[in-house]
């Protein structure tokens, strides 16, 4: 008996794709397009601002360094003053992210037992060593140390919000200096607190200026840590422990 003759296999037709898998694709891209153009904008915006200010950096300047388009800038911030604005915010919650998760971490180690004398100190020391070796790193983004001090020395917009981001941590600074300090005391603690973070937001605002005028390449974890010490320095020595008291024996 003669075997069958097969047809030749046909491959299986490729699914083609529907014209809505095909729209959601586009759409996907185009997001990712648009994401992209921001980010650019953003960032270039940073670096303008910087370098001429709010007034010195124009609409076109801030779209050619983007490689974009003023429409575009328009599009995506509503003006010039919607990116300068979304410039600011992003410094701020660049700030913010720093900040916050680090006086956590503080508090829940004041909390988490009865600290003496010489550990308030070194909480002290190690929440400004912490600030700023969070904080010193962000210098490779093109503009943010000079945009921070240019709205700083300019009390702009940031100035403010500035001082609102670390008010949680004077008063934290305050507070634990305080708890170190002998009653008569307290008020220069005050004084201190305020003092020591003017000279971290000083640090922070300056040290890409700083770092100009030193050998590279700087290793700016060992930067924060020397950075602190130095700001913490006479802590101690301005704060010692408060004398013990012990009853007075009465005469016999």
């Amino acid at each position: 008996m003669s075997s069958a003759v097969r047809p030749p296999s046909v491959p299986f037709p490729a699914a083609v794709p529907s014209p809505e898998t095909e729209a959601e694709g586009s759409r996907d891209q185009r997001t990712a397009k648009g994401e992209a153009t921001r980010a650019r904008l953003l960032t270039e915006a940073m670096r303008l601002f910087a370098e001429r200010g709010y007034d010195g950096a124009s609409t076109r300047a801030l779209a050619e360094a983007a490689s974009s388009n003023v429409a575009l800038i328009t599009f995506h911030f509503g003006s010039k003053r919607g990116l300068y604005e979304a410039t600011i915010k992003a410094v701020e919650q660049r700030l913010t992210t720093v900040v916050a998760p680090i006086l956590d971490t503080l508090r829940r180690e004041r909390a988490s037992r009865n600290v003496g004398h010489a550990e308030l100190m070194t909480l002290i020391r190690a929440l400004i060593r912490r600030l700023l070796g969070q904080l010193l790193p962000v210098t490779p983004t093109p503009g943010f140390f000079q945009l921070l001090s240019r709205e700083m020395q300019e009390q702009g917009p940031l100035s403010e919000r500035l001082w609102k981001l670390f008010m949680p941590v004077l008063a934290t600074v305050e507070e634990t200096l305080v708890a170190a300090s002998s009653p008569a005391l307290r008020d220069k603690a005050r004084m201190a607190s305020f003092l020591l973070v003017v000279s971290l937001l000083g640090v922070v605002r300056d040290y890409d200026a700083f770092r100009r005028h030193l050998p590279e390449p700087r290793d700016q974890a060992a930067d924060a840590a020397a950075l602190a010490d130095l700001l913490c320095a006479g802590l101690p020595g301005q704060f010692p422990a408060p004398a013990a008291r012990f009853p007075t024996r009465s005469a016999s």
